[in-house]
């Protein structure tokens, strides 16, 4: 079907319905203040249930890295649920920052999140400039940070839209996984790369993004790079956290908590593929290169021997293909699917 061009109008707020008369007048008085005694009551027994819950002991976990992993066809080795684990329990050694930045603020849900509040709303049409694809660090830093750029502009207007907080991830290109250091951790097995959102920045480590089997072909780094952007996207806007906060009750490794964390991989291969097909119309990509990562995509997701937690190589290429070809946000709330959909 053929892209439109996302609007975001002013949408003026719907007159309010004025009414005349003593009589009517005088009636609405004595029923605010009915209201408003009411009110003092069931406001101070929600005060006093939230202020319990305020001093309760956090049971949540620290932020955990977001992994992407390598399609099958890739020489690294596939690791075992329990290393994986392992990984996780590493990255718990730092707590997120409590501090709260002024303006808009990340709202905690998921499927009721303000992102996808507005049918409209999706990534802009936007030209974007990348310098020339090397694999050394210097160059691949300045190619991922051209991305960033570039996503920063297709994402900011549907961020601000929804009244959600907007920011830049930083960048970090090692040359190696096992140096990609973060508050979250480092990268685990056979992970492609990975987003730390303890300290907001995607981590594409030169030796796991499959420069070898790739070689130039930039596009396929570039809709890695949109996924992990993707969970950038999920962190700022309460997602992420919301997300945490269910899996823990769950269970990380239980079976609701691995398929919570297959709802939030799968949603961020739909908002990789909302770049990628914007930037097909944008002439920054053309059919041949959409085709190539697109194929890539069905290739990847989890293998035999995974855990389950970023869901099957069949549907990580179609939320890809859903976000390619509808660019909008409500398109890729995957938390209201049912769980065939996202397994």
């Amino acid at each position: 079907m053929p892209y439109r061009r996302p609007g975001y109008p002013p949408r003026p707020y719907s007159p309010r319905r004025r009414s005349s008369g003593a009589g009517l007048s005088a009636l609405l008085g004595v029923l605010t203040v009915v209201v408003l005694v009411v009110g003092l009551f069931v406001s101070s027994a929600i005060s006093a249930d939230n202020e319990k819950k305020r001093h309760r002991p956090s049971a949540y976990p620290p932020p955990t890295p977001s992994y992407t992993y390598a399609p099958p066809t890739s020489s690294t080795s596939s690791p075992s649920p329990t290393s994986r684990a392992a990984a996780v329990t590493t990255s718990r050694a730092a707590a997120p920052t409590t501090t709260k930045p002024a303006g808009p603020q990340p709202v905690v849900k998921t499927g009721d999140n303000p992102l996808f509040g507005d049918s409209d709303s999706g990534l802009i049409n936007t030209e974007c400039g990348y310098p020339a694809w090397a694999a050394t660090v210097d160059a691949a830093t300045r190619f991922f940070q051209a991305a960033a750029t570039c996503l920063d502009k297709k994402w900011r207007t549907a961020l601000q839209g929804a009244n959600l907080p907007y920011s830049s991830p930083a960048v970090s290109v090692p040359a190696r996984g096992a140096a990609a250091a973060s508050p979250c951790g480092s990268a685990s097995g056979n992970s492609a790369a990975f987003y730390c959102s303890a300290n907001h920045t995607i981590y594409m480590p030169l030796d796991t993004i499959q420069i070898e089997q790739f070689g130039d072909d930039a596009v396929i780094y570039l809709t890695l790079f949109a996924h992990e952007y993707g969970h950038h996207v999920q962190a700022i806007s309460g997602i992420t956290q919301a997300m945490n906060d269910q899996r823990s009750d769950a269970g990380a490794r239980s079976a609701l908590g691995l398929e919570l964390s297959r709802r939030l991989e799968l949603e961020a291969q739909c908002f990789a593929g909302m770049y990628v097909g914007t930037s097909v119309v944008d002439g920054a990509f053309d059919k041949a290169q959409q085709s190539r990562t697109t194929a890539s995509q069905y290739r990847r997701g989890d293998k035999s021997g995974d855990a389950r937690d970023h869901g099957t190589s069949q549907h990580y290429g179609a939320w890809f293909d859903q976000g390619q070809t509808y660019d909008r946000t409500f398109q890729c709330n995957t938390w209201n699917m049912s769980s065939d959909e996202v397994s």
